[in-house]
């Protein structure tokens, strides 16, 4: 086992994920997460040529559509948008023995709380959120700064939600369960699809 793979309790002085090499996983993730939404897209299609689905209206502008749509209907559209950016992806893979999402297994490096441990599924939602809220917020490029300046390369949602974005592959390790991965693309195909074939 090499230093790098070592957590930061093990280690004098751990091996923090920098800019280039987080900014690249996220950057995979998106185009990961993004997936869905084209498989989506595509099935409509499909679904559509086949005559199994019209969608309402399809002649009205977007803005007359949603206007025409009772509550619960948007609300539905709205969180169909949030898990379409890729929260339960995010959310169970970096709770799981990878303790990392598929982009930054591939640029090994991984998350861990403050103290260098694998971080559960609440501690995971809690640092998703962050990040969420953070988004919308033009966090996306003060985190930039701060992970470029920090000693430990925290964005804003690692200071929020006290992890760390380390390199290497953590000490307990372990594969990745097929559940994490089916719930991580089904339950996003399936809300979205609902909602589409419901709604529109």
């Amino acid at each position: 086992m090499t230093s790098s793979e070592l957590a930061p309790s093990r280690l004098a002085r751990p091996l923090y994920a920098g800019l280039i090499r987080r900014l690249t996983a996220h950057l995979l993730d998106v185009l990961i997460t993004f997936s869905v939404v084209l498989f989506v897209a595509l099935t409509l299609r499909v679904v559509r040529a086949f005559g199994l689905w019209i969608p309402v209206g399809p002649e009205l502008p977007p803005e007359q559509i949603w206007g025409t749509m009772g509550v619960t209907a948007k609300l539905f559209i709205v969180l169909a948008f949030v898990l379409s950016s890729g929260p339960v992806y995010f959310m169970l893979w970096e709770a799981s023995p990878w303790q990392a999402t598929f982009g930054k297994r591939l640029l090994h490096i991984y998350v861990t709380d403050d103290q260098g441990e694998r971080i559960s599924l609440a501690h995971s939602i809690r640092r998703w959120l962050a990040r969420w809220v953070f988004s919308w917020l033009g966090g996306s490029l003060i985190s930039m700064v701060t992970i470029a300046a920090t000693v430990n390369r925290k964005a804003l949602h690692d200071f929020v939600g006290k992890t760390l974005v380390l390199r290497g592959r953590p000490v307990s390790g372990g594969d990745l369960e097929t559940w994490r991965i089916v719930a991580a693309f089904g339950f996003p195909f399936v809300w979205l699809m609902g909602t589409f074939l419901a709604t529109i």
